[in-house]
């Protein structure tokens, strides 16, 4: 009797259904026994159809899967408000505020939902077959796609604000399209991959005018560019990216602090951190191709990391450097020390510790969880 004589019928999935090694790849199921005979040979044979998968093509993506939400709308122009009242960015307007989260909050549903997707992925290929790990992938690719064909966030930036939203939204969907990019198929690459260099390109020109300050959204820029040019392949925007690194080392003054963030006042601290977060990041994606960039310039951005660290755990230092008390309760920010203390585990044991310190380790503009980067 031939192995393909019964019957099959097939089993429908439905958005509530979860995938899993059971379901998937497979949605329909043999109603019918199979003789021993038969199982032995298709064993065989998928034996050999999984060995031979395995060494001569990509990660597969399965089609997105039904209880996937479709994109939302694509944004291109931007209209962001600032949230501070006064020049140096150390008052911040209730009003403002409020009007600037609703302005971001589609930008933040998006970039949250794509992170997470990929996020997810990275963990399910760690411990699952590498479809249901495509599964996982699907959705954030599809949204990351369907924007891309849109001309996400390549209008009008009407504010320097927006220009700013532009360049972290950048820079948080680069980094997860790097987790995704190899579940990725050839016509999602097709359309992100372009879209990716024309938005990097669109946000290195805003720093082209003089009267842009060079400070921590030069450093951001810096990592948007490095992640941009690892999630295309582009040799030149990662010389550009270890540039901008290049000159953040410059900026660390000898006690570790950076002056334009010291001129912040108050909020000293706070962008003391929220500097050293892409720099860290930065450094890392550097050192996992066997690029050294934290030894550079002597080892600077040791400096800034371990003085931005005992500011956290004791913010009269930044109080006395800046002129004035520091806010109350400054986020220690997102990834940047997991990063840093799983690179360095003995500086980390001899660093300031506390509930300060304790931080997220990730974040949607450094693409969700950074201890899954590849």
């Amino acid at each position: 009797m031939g192995c393909l004589s019964h019957r099959w019928e097939p089993e429908r999935m439905t958005p509530e259904t979860t995938p899993s090694r059971r379901d998937l790849p497979y949605p329909n199921k043999v109603r019918r026994q199979i003789s021993a005979p038969c199982a032995a040979r298709i064993l065989a044979l998928a034996v050999v159809a999984l060995t031979v998968t395995h060494l001569v093509t990509p990660l597969p993506v399965a089609a997105a899967p039904q209880g996937c939400a479709p994109p939302p709308p694509t944004i291109v122009d931007l209209h962001m408000a600032r949230p501070y009242d006064d020049v140096a960015g150390t008052t911040a307007n209730d009003a403002l505020k409020a009007r600037h989260a609703a302005e971001a909050a589609p930008l933040k549903a998006f970039l949250t939902a794509v992170t997470r997707s990929a996020d997810d992925a990275m963990r399910a290929r760690s411990r699952t077959p590498t479809l249901p790990a495509g599964y996982r992938a699907a959705c954030g690719l599809s949204w990351i796609a369907a924007w891309a064909r849109g001309g996400a966030l390549l209008g009008r930036m009407a504010t320097k604000q927006a220009e700013y939203e532009r360049k972290w939204d950048m820079t948080g969907i680069a980094l997860a399209y790097l987790k995704l990019r190899s579940f990725a198929s050839k016509s999602e690459r097709a359309a992100i991959e372009p879209w990716l260099l024309q938005l990097a390109n669109a946000t290195r020109r805003f720093f082209d005018s003089p009267g842009h300050k060079r400070n921590n959204h030069w450093y951001w820029q810096g990592l948007g560019l490095g992640a941009v040019a690892l999630a295309t392949d582009t040799p030149a925007m990662w010389t550009e990216a270890h540039a901008i690194y290049r000159d953040a080392l410059a900026d660390i003054a000898d006690d570790g602090t950076l002056p334009h963030e010291i001129a912040r006042g108050r909020r000293a601290l706070h962008y003391h951190v929220f500097a050293a977060t892409p720099l860290v990041v930065l450094a890392e994606l550097a050192a996992r191709r066997g690029e050294d960039w934290y030894a550079e310039a002597g080892g600077r951005l040791h400096r800034l990391v371990e003085t931005t660290r005992a500011g956290l755990a004791d913010p009269r230092s930044f109080s006395a450097r800046a002129g004035v008390p520091q806010e109350h309760r400054v986020s220690p920010g997102s990834g940047w020390m997991q990063l840093y203390d799983a690179r360095f585990a003995e500086r980390s044991r001899e660093a300031p510790h506390g509930d300060a310190l304790v931080s997220r380790p990730g974040h949607r503009w450094l693409g969700g969880d950074v201890r899954l980067l590849p």
